[in-house]
């Protein structure tokens, strides 16, 4: 990530975190950024021993300053806008290259996801100066899908993720959770080309294969069936995760009796 890069994690574990944070705090203490992590409902006692876990030199990063681990005290978007501006501020007059700021969105459900809508926008502008980078955290459990899909459409995909882009399908790889999020129109002919992608990610994602469809308009029969049959490819011990998912791809789903495949969660 670079510097006005605004990108977003949604997690339901801590083992979902790891391959976003990880190497966003570690690359930025290996190189030339200042790192600023914003805790909500984790102690930052807790955060600190998530990433000693995930080879962070945790003491040597707080002790020069470089790493700064602190709770939450502002839910005002405006305050929380200002004061992560000031932070960029002085990492730069610190000889920082950019200040790296990540954070729990948890304190949206407190205070109103509208809220939340307005510190995003606020919060680009901070990153469009080039002074700051972030990656925001959204807790699964907490936020109801559709909420959660159109938080997460507010943050700027890295193109470095790009899989596939037509004229009718956008795919790009998502790291929180681990898969795939999918774009545009799924057909006969491009049906070919989200089985390869599926087929790709079946052998690059570890655990459970999450596929984001909030983004397809239109899917048929030829596209389901490649959900499906990587479904019954992943075995006992995985599944193929479709969420969020837009109503009228569940409903078609659910017409032809193929929500119930074998290796296939469909989230709500």
């Amino acid at each position: 990530m670079q510097p006005g890069d605004h990108r977003s994690v949604a997690y339901s574990d801590e083992a979902e975190l790891e391959p976003v944070l990880a190497p966003f705090i570690g690359e930025g203490l290996a190189g030339a950024d200042k790192v600023l992590y914003l805790t909500d409902v984790t102690h930052p006692a807790v955060v600190t021993g998530l990433l000693r876990g995930w080879g962070v030199d945790t003491a040597g990063a707080v002790g020069s300053g470089r790493l700064d681990i602190r709770r939450l005290e502002a839910f005002d978007p405006g305050t929380l806008v200002a004061d992560v501006a000031a932070e960029a501020e002085q990492a730069r007059s610190e000889g920082y290259r950019a200040l790296r700021v990540t954070g729990e969105m948890s304190w949206a459900v407190r205070v109103g996801t509208d809220r939340l809508t307005e510190f995003e926008t606020g919060i680009q502008r901070v990153y469009d100066t080039g002074a700051a980078l972030g990656v925001c955290q959204f807790d699964k459990r907490l936020f109801a899908p559709g909420v959660l899909a159109d938080l997460l459409r507010l943050h700027r995909p890295d193109d470095g993720d790009l899989l596939l882009e037509t004229a009718l399908l956008r795919i790009r790889r998502t790291f929180g959770p681990d898969g795939i999020q999918v774009e545009g129109e799924v057909d006969a002919t491009s049906s070919a080309d989200l089985a390869r992608q599926l087929s790709q990610a079946t052998g690059t994602v570890p655990g459970d294969l999450h596929v984001d469809l909030h983004g397809v308009t239109f899917i048929d029969l030829a596209g389901l069936r490649a959900l499906v049959d990587t479904a019954k490819t992943l075995g006992d011990q995985r599944e193929l995760v479709l969420g969020p998912v837009p109503e009228h791809v569940s409903h078609l789903m659910r017409l032809i009796g193929w929500h119930t495949s074998p290796g296939l969660r469909i989230d709500a």
